[in-house]
């Protein structure tokens, strides 16, 4: 008797299913076929992404590889055509620093700085490297011979929450210099003598420019002893 039951009971659900296939059939093919397509197209995507990825890779080891052999005018344009096609992470941006790097050893300032200003101003690069670019373009202009526009940028620069304080710092205690603030100098390259921590190339550069500024040698060494 429960074999009768379970007969019908499954001849219930085929007809149940046979109903709801015939009304949303079409509905769930259509379902299955974009998810399908999604699932392709992402792989599609997927594996294009890679393959850009390589060859901008290519592109960018090609263009060093010049640098390398002493031919810098060769290799900027090809830096040049890596950094627009590689956005801002990855080959892109590492060919957007080297393009900097190229216009200054060219003599080209104006366009280094331009080019670092545009990495820092880029809201899709990490915060990290929009800083060091800041850096960079302000190092630009000490080597021009400094002043009040150097100040404003180290001064919109300053902050702890700025991996590369310690370098912003130092930029500023030589900016000071350069414009013949011997005060101000002082004051910042002590204070970074105790935030530099011990034995590094801060607290090295820190004590020679005291020295240079004329701060007793004693007085050099208490300060360093305070950190």
């Amino acid at each position: 008797m429960s074999d009768i039951f379970r007969e019908v009971d499954e001849e219930v659900r085929q007809e149940q299913v046979i109903t709801f296939l015939k009304r949303y059939g079409k509905y769930l093919a259509a379902v299955i076929v974009l998810a399908i397509a999604l699932v392709a197209g992402y792989r599609y995507l997927e594996t294009r992404q890679h393959r850009e990825h390589a060859a901008q890779g290519d592109a960018y080891d090609a263009a060093v590889a010049l640098v390398d052999d002493a031919k810098p005018a060769e290799a900027l344009p090809k830096l040049q055509a890596v950094s627009k096609e590689g956005g801002a992470d990855s080959y892109g941006l590492l060919a957007r620093f080297r393009v900097a790097e190229l216009q200054n050893q060219a003599k080209d300032t104006k366009a280094a700085q331009a080019t670092y200003d545009a990495i820092a101003a880029d809201s899709g690069v990490d915060k990290v490297y929009r800083d060091l670019a800041a850096y960079y373009a302000a190092s630009l202009l000490l080597e021009s011979g400094g002043g009040p526009e150097l100040e404003k940028r180290v001064h919109a620069m300053s902050g702890d929450d700025n991996v590369w304080h310690l370098s912003v710092e130092e930029l500023k205690g030589l900016n000071h210099y350069k414009m013949d603030q011997r005060d101000a100098a002082v004051k910042t390259f002590k204070e970074l003598l105790e935030k530099a921590p011990a034995d590094s190339g801060f607290k090295l550069r820190a004590q020679q420019m005291l020295a240079v500024l004329g701060v007793p040698a004693d007085e050099i060494q208490t300060e360093n002893k305070t950190k």
